[in-house]
């Protein structure tokens, strides 16, 4: 069994958000979010490439950590990108990290599932009902 949900970032979206915005996006490898996170990742890019004072603003690293805890490290600064970032890593506590539907309930993954599933990535998620049904089921 494989972990259906790992983390990291779509390769052609994070082209698209290296042509549209530059340098604000940082490397491929510094973006690990799940497929449910995608959107808003997007979104936040969207709306901090639209400041007019944005050039010394460099985002590091975007990380999913926990359940709903989205850790988003930046260099510099510009008008209005902290609170930007601050209702994408408050959205984040509210979105399904598999589907981005809105989350209702944490599923813990302790190492009992490994006995399951062995290639599950240990971490609790933040689920909606049908996904936190459907990934208790795949860990056993």
């Amino acid at each position: 069994m494989t972990n259906g949900f790992p983390k990291g970032f779509d390769p052609d979206q994070h082209r698209l958000l290296r042509t549209l915005y530059g340098d604000l996006v940082p490397p491929l490898e510094m973006i690990s979010v799940r497929s449910g996170l995608y959107a808003l990742v997007d979104h936040m890019f969207a709306q901090i490439g639209r400041l007019p004072h944005r050039r010394d603003l460099r985002v590091v690293r975007i990380e999913s950590r926990n359940a709903g805890w989205l850790e988003i490290v930046t260099t510099g600064g510009a008008a209005g990108a902290g609170d930007i970032i601050a209702d994408a890593e408050e959205a984040a506590r509210r979105t399904c990290e598999h589907c981005s539907k809105p989350a209702r309930m944490v599923v813990k993954v302790g190492l009992e599932s490994l006995l399951s599933a062995p290639d599950v990535v240990l971490g609790d998620r933040l689920l909606c009902t049908d996904c936190a049904d459907a990934f208790r089921k795949e860990i056993g």
